[in-house]
């Protein structure tokens, strides 16, 4: 499916960062944030996706056994799971090439085209999603270009969660930071250099595409985020997000040309019909 970080997840990405330790799993999101999400997410090939087939490499060199890679692609129905294909291949060279099938596949199954910007958009988070964590796919997925109009809204509606993490040194360390530009985040690293980068890397991931003056340190973003959750509006506001009443969300509110409801939150890739588009 489409990844944020990856392009697509599945493949070496099992292996680096997958099984890696903290500080990789840490640099590697950093690196993929700095290329950005517009860049990467939805893409089969890109930046982020060489560094892990580079590092796979390295890994392949102490490897004595051959390696079988499988690449499924699933489709989510209401009640189940329907498998639509399944890609294999051995060793570094044959997983690469299995997943860049696997991707090409996903992309057509699992984006939704849309004719025009979109003003606003809710998106619903289902139970699996219990924090904003991993609620924040809501507006990874709309991050692709053109897909927001300038000064729109992504609503991530999701009266059930209470947290930003589980964890609650991650959850701690958001509320420290909070949620705000590239530039921003660069900037509060260089004073804070201890800080952990995959905090770094999720804060301006669901924040998304915006600009930091460092003499006025006044942010502009393409879009606002704003969360319909548990989490007060006192710390929704803490941390540089916007916020809503789960209770004043209602459907019949956000249907319109420029505004969609997308009732499984998070699941699908949106874009744009560009030309040639089929």
């Amino acid at each position: 499916i489409p990844h944020e970080a990856t392009g697509f997840s599945g493949g070496l990405k099992t292996i680096i960062p997958g099984i890696a330790g903290p500080d990789v799993v840490g640099l590697f999101h950093w690196a993929a944030v700095l290329i950005g999400i517009p860049q990467i997410i939805g893409s089969v090939k890109n930046t982020a996706r060489d560094i892990i087939n580079a590092a796979c490499e390295e890994v392949f060199r102490f490897v004595r056994a051959p390696v079988l890679f499988y690449n499924m692609v699933f489709e989510e129905k209401e009640n189940c799971v329907v498998p639509r294909a399944l890609y294999a291949g051995w060793n570094l060279q044959g997983a690469i090439q299995a997943y860049e099938k696997a991707a090409e596949m996903s992309e057509r199954i699992h984006t939704v085209y849309i004719e025009n910007p979109l003003r606003c958009a809710v998106q619903v988070i289902g139970p699996d999603y219990d924090e904003i964590w991993t609620a924040g796919k809501g507006s990874y997925k709309l991050q692709k270009p053109g897909v927001m109009q300038e000064g729109g809204e992504i609503i991530i509606f999701a009266p059930h969660i209470k947290v930003f993490h589980s964890n609650p040194f991650m959850d701690s360390s958001i509320r420290e930071i909070g949620y705000h530009s590239k530039g921003f985040v660069q900037d509060y690293l260089r004073r804070n250099p201890g800080f952990d980068r995959n905090v770094a890397a999720h804060v301006i991931n669901v924040r998304g595409p915006g600009s930091f003056d460092p003499d006025t340190r006044k942010e502009n973003f393409l879009f606002q985020v704003t969360l319909a959750t548990a989490i007060s509006e006192e710390v929704c506001k803490s941390v540089g997000l916007g916020y809503r009443s789960p209770e004043s969300i209602v459907k019949k509110h956000f249907e319109s040309e420029s505004c969609l409801w997308i009732e499984h939150g998070g699941k699908y890739l949106y874009d744009l019909k560009r030309e040639g588009y089929r």
